[in-house]
């Protein structure tokens, strides 16, 4: 498991700071992790696609990739390639 510190202070509805200390793609990571753990992604169901979060937060592909990786990594979604990104239960 990748154990790649989330940074703290990133809510479910934060806005990304670009210019500030931690590197977006993980406060991406913070943000979606939040909203996993309001209930906002349930698990079982998939979180919203690459494009989508491209869309919403103005980043590139590569980026929002790569924050989507640290969540799977770190055992909060699995990706089914083709079908998208998935939460997963907690225990």
């Amino acid at each position: 498991m990748d154990q790649t510190p989330i940074p703290d202070g990133y809510g479910p509805d934060s806005e990304l700071d670009y210019e500030g200390p931690d590197p977006v793609w993980l406060q991406l990571a913070a943000v979606l992790i939040a909203r996993i753990d309001r209930g906002d992604y349930q698990p079982k169901r998939p979180i919203p696609s690459i494009v989508q979060l491209v869309q919403e937060f103005g980043l590139a592909r590569g980026t929002v990739r790569k924050s989507v990786a640290l969540l799977e990594a770190q055992g909060y979604v699995r990706t089914v390639p083709g079908k998208g990104s998935y939460v997963l239960p907690r225990e």
